[in-house]
């Protein structure tokens, strides 16, 4: 996968309605944002949140979960996970501009 088909997956990602289509568990997106940030980032930083922080702890155990990732993985991986999220919606990636515009 290229630069360019991770740059258009995350740009996708944003941009998803919160009433559209394709919804997300929260695991889902945990997977999406520890892929994200492993892939941008690299490995996580910092020490673990407190478990009162739920939302803070449950990021960072997420992007923890991808130490030693190469960011080039990572990148291929969110690239895949987008598309199977896709698929299983019946809608296919790279989305057409009809299909785009339904979201």
């Amino acid at each position: 996968m290229s630069a360019a088909d991770f740059n258009a997956a995350v740009a996708y990602v944003r941009t998803l309605p919160k009433g559209g289509p394709v919804q997300m568990d929260n695991n889902t997106k945990l997977a999406f944002y520890s892929l994200y940030k492993q892939a941008t980032e690299g490995d996580v930083k910092g020490t673990r949140p407190w478990a009162v922080k739920v939302e803070a702890r449950a990021k960072w155990d997420a992007w923890s979960a991808r130490k030693g990732m190469k960011p080039a993985e990572a990148k291929a991986a969110y690239v895949r996970r987008l598309i199977a999220v896709l698929r299983s919606k019946g809608i296919k990636w790279p989305p057409t501009p009809k299909t785009q515009s339904k979201l």
